[in-house]
């Protein structure tokens, strides 16, 4: 077997574990800060600061940690991101306090990158013309840790609690470091030709427009549901009436489903049609399904909906990934995927904050309104960066 192909398995298997480790904590963080003792008044404003500390230092450390990945080789990022989110896991598990917390929140996102870092090393260690799918297949095993983490997470708070369950994920991303220590291969290890400051990288990927429409689309993709996630359950269980209440959870997992199903296809078309073209599908389709999901009032109507927006929106990241890996250059790569990265965690810190603004004003079905407008702006403002590209020097092949 090709030691590419390998790597596709292998970081897939350990991309998927990642996720569901970092999604049955994350869940129950509010739960956690609860137990601790935090009193109901200034529960909402822990809860912010807990959240707010690792999207900030995430959006802070991740084009540094994508600089080093190019000069140092992608596989040493991913084994010191997977060991130190290991170690913040165990030590989250022994916080007593929700100071203490907040600073392993901080240290979560100011030292990983595991998953990332795994996308990275893909797109530069596989030949060109599987890179764009291997990249979709390794987003979709994420996704499928997003729907499965939240249900391991519950099953683990009540077998062994929520410090137990932190645990078992610190146990579980070790084990998965280990695996891509021992099986992993980075044979292609690019090397820049300059030595450039973070600044300069960030102003050479603003410079570029294909490398800040691809920024721009990311911070779009990460708005729409950072936006919707915090009040999602609230709104559904407004909506959920008398049916049974696991059907909030189904509907809550409907976009992640969507993803894992949808994603290879995407790439696919995007090798056909142009990935730029599928980017604007999914923003236009973004658009769409957001006003009309503003509207519906029943549960069974609003996850028929949800799941098709959720299609469209799976168009979206596959084919970053792939304008990413086919037309951005090696030597660049990882600073790209760090940038984009880091402006995807801008937009989810963003994000809730102008949510709870409209929500308070106008009600959480509004949420949905305001990513149809922000999304209709986008389209257009994508398609302007779009018109500024310079003709790719290769196409893809199938």
């Amino acid at each position: 077997m090709p030691y590419y192909r390998r790597n596709i398995y292998v970081l897939s298997c350990t991309i998927f574990l990642a996720a569901v480790s970092w999604n049955q904590v994350i869940p129950f963080l509010p739960l956690f800060l609860k137990q601790m003792g935090v009193k109901a008044n200034m529960l909402p404003y822990w809860i912010g600061i807990v959240f707010a500390m690792q999207s900030l230092a995430s959006m802070l450390a991740q084009p540094f940690w994508g600089k080093l990945g190019d000069s140092y080789g992608r596989k040493p990022m991913i084994l010191r991101a997977g060991f130190c989110l290991a170690g913040v896991y165990f030590g989250m598990s022994f916080c007593q306090t929700p100071w203490q917390l907040a600073i392993f929140r901080f240290l979560n996102g100011a030292l990983t990158g595991f998953i990332p870092g795994s996308y990275a090393l893909i797109a530069t260690n596989t030949p060109e013309e599987y890179a764009p799918r291997s990249v979709a297949t390794a987003q979709a095993a994420a996704n499928a840790g997003l729907i499965v983490g939240p249900a391991l997470g519950g099953l683990l708070a009540s077998l062994v609690g929520y410090r137990g369950s932190m645990q078992v994920a610190g146990a579980v991303v070790t084990l998965s470091t280990l695996v891509v220590w021992w099986m992993v291969q980075e044979p292609n290890k690019v090397q820049p030709d300059d030595r450039t400051s973070l600044v300069e990288d960030l102003v050479t990927s603003i410079r570029s427009p294909l490398q800040l429409s691809l920024i721009f689309a990311t911070m779009l993709a990460w708005f729409y549901g950072s936006a919707v996630g915090p009040y999602l359950t609230l709104h559904l269980t407004k909506l959920n009436g008398n049916n049974p209440e696991w059907l909030v959870g189904i509907v809550y997992a409907l976009p992640a489903t969507a993803f894992v199903l949808t994603a290879r296809a995407w790439t696919s078309f995007g090798e056909q049609w142009g990935y730029d073209r599928t980017i604007v599908v999914g923003l236009v389709g973004g658009a769409v399904g957001a006003l009309l999901l503003t509207f519906i009032h029943s549960i069974w109507i609003f996850g028929i909906f949800y799941f098709l927006t959720g299609v469209l929106l799976s168009a979206i990241s596959p084919s970053i990934s792939a304008i990413t890996c086919t037309q951005i250059d090696e030597s660049f790569r990882g600073r790209a995927y760090g940038i984009q990265q880091s402006a995807g965690t801008f937009g989810a810190l963003v994000a809730p904050l102008a949510a709870a603004k409209v929500a308070a004003a106008f009600g959480i079905s509004a949420i949905f309104m305001m990513n149809a407008v922000i999304f209709l702006g986008g389209t257009a403002l994508f398609r302007a960066l779009v018109s500024n590209w310079e003709k790719p020097k290769h196409t893809v092949k199938q």
